[in-house]
């Protein structure tokens, strides 16, 4: 009796999911405080701007309001600054629900120990992901040649990918898109989104759903059709090695290779040429990674929720 009663009590979280209101409410929340956020960072950042642009001249802080264009171009221009801004305020918040969670129920956030065995293979998906990005890229150039739909989509993406070229500094471009938005979206979609929905569903109908939903918070609709595959690895990898830190250095790897490379390449056709090979030559290798990755994956522990808790 003594047994089966030590085994009740130590029985895998797998067998205690259950949905419940927060499943649903607790994702939707902190999604809409993150849009806030970052709008607020945005408004008050362009305020500030505005009024710094204006000094020394006699024109009046409604008439620069007034001119949506040139207020869209300084927001994409200077989103690398807006990032970090609003990245500071969300990530605190997102850690200190992670941290109180998980005293109650240890699924909430998954961080294991760091290992190169998941690292090496997890930055390797990442490359072979972005090779795939380069050919769903090609396809929809050659698409927006043949639809008018595609073509304009395609134009609305460039224009906002604006935001991850140095336009307001190298260091700001590093900081804001490299590592302050990565960390801040991991502990958001992987961290509390992933967290809340391992708790109610299977891992892969978990990672399923957060990467959809982490798509579509990108809202612009090319980077949707992109961000889903990175989405889908992100959430993989964070399930096979129990650990918040291999998304998040798979996250800041994207964003590097996707801003800061092509700024530094800029319209070498040499060396872009490189980059692009090298990034496709790493589907294959990504693939190959992934195997070992699968194969080296850290197996779920054990825990003991309380029935008040799971």
């Amino acid at each position: 009796m003594k047994l089966k009663s030590d085994m009740k009590q130590q029985e895998p979280f797998l067998q205690s999911r259950k949905l419940r209101i927060r499943t649903i409410l607790f994702p939707i929340l902190f999604m809409g405080l993150h849009w806030l956020v970052m709008n607020i960072a945005a408004l008050l950042y362009l305020a500030v701007f505005t009024v710094v642009t204006m000094s020394g001249h006699d024109i009046s802080l409604f008439s620069f309001f007034e001119d949506q264009e040139f207020l869209s171009q300084i927001l994409i221009e200077q989103y690398p600054i807006i990032a970090v801004l609003y990245s500071l305020v969300l990530i605190p918040v997102y850690l200190v629900f992670l941290s109180l969670s998980r005293q109650r129920d240890p699924r909430v956030l998954l961080n294991a120990s760091l290992r190169s065995q998941h690292i090496w293979p997890a930055i390797a998906m990442m490359i072979g992901a972005m090779g795939l990005t380069n050919l769903w890229f090609a396809l929809l150039t050659y698409l927006g040649d043949q639809f008018e739909y595609v073509n304009e989509q395609l134009q609305n993406y460039i224009e906002q990918a604006s935001a991850f070229t140095p336009s307001a500094g190298y260091i700001w471009l590093i900081l804001g898109i490299v590592i302050f938005a990565p960390i801040a979206e991991e502990l958001l979609f992987r961290g509390i989104i992933q967290g809340e929905l391992r708790k109610a569903m299977p891992e892969w109908l978990a990672i399923i759903i957060q990467a959809v939903i982490f798509a579509l918070f990108h809202m612009q609709p090319v980077q949707i059709t992109y961000v889903i595959v990175p989405g889908l690895l992100l959430g993989v990898a964070y399930a096979w090695s129990r650990t918040i830190w291999v998304p998040i250095v798979m996250h800041i790897t994207f964003n590097f290779l996707g801003s800061v490379i092509p700024s530094v390449v800029g319209e070498d056709e040499v060396l872009s040429s490189i980059v692009i090979y090298s990034q496709l030559a790493f589907i294959f290798i990504g693939i190959l990674a992934a195997v070992y990755f699968y194969m080296n994956r850290r197996p779920a522990k054990l825990v003991s929720v309380s029935p008040e808790n799971g």
